[in-house]
């Protein structure tokens, strides 16, 4: 009986115990319009993840920006901050990205840029400084550089 014991107890050490774990996100980038997701784990430790909780964090950060939604984008990122003798990760951070999808630009934002009293074809100070930042956002420049042009564009 004591030997039975012993055993049900090592099994429950050696595969460890599920653990919910949450979401929270990392990073992102809106001119990309990308979010990372993540969750960290521990050792002994069996994620249980739910990845609508991802979702919906991911579809909210994506609003704010003007997107209409999040989709995963694929692939997970593990950063392991401990290993076990064989070289297996045991503790670390999982991280899934997600891609916003939709317009950019907020309904409230196009109906106000159409209803100005400015001839057609004529950009207006504030759109032409706009116009310039969205191509800045697409050149895809080192965020030094990146700064430095927008100043540049914003003290005109």
């Amino acid at each position: 009986m004591r030997k039975l014991l012993i055993l049900v107890m090592l099994a429950v050490v050696v595969t460890g115990c599920s653990t919910r774990k949450d979401f929270y996100a990392t990073g992102g980038s809106r001119a990309d319009g990308s979010i990372d997701m993540a969750y960290d784990f521990k050792p002994f430790e069996t994620p249980v993840v739910d990845y609508k909780q991802a979702v919906s964090i991911a579809n909210s950060k994506c609003a704010v920006w003007g997107y209409e939604r999040a989709e995963p984008f694929g692939g997970q990122t593990q950063n392991c901050q401990a290993r076990d003798g064989w070289g297996n990760c045991t503790a670390g951070q999982m991280i899934v990205k997600y891609q916003c999808i939709g317009n950019i630009t907020p309904s409230s934002q196009t109906s106000a840029s159409t209803t100005t009293s400015v001839p057609t074809g004529m950009l207006t100070p504030a759109q032409y400084k706009e116009a310039r930042v969205k191509a800045l956002m697409d050149q895809k420049l080192p965020y030094a550089e990146y700064q430095k042009q927008y100043q540049a564009i914003m003290a005109e």
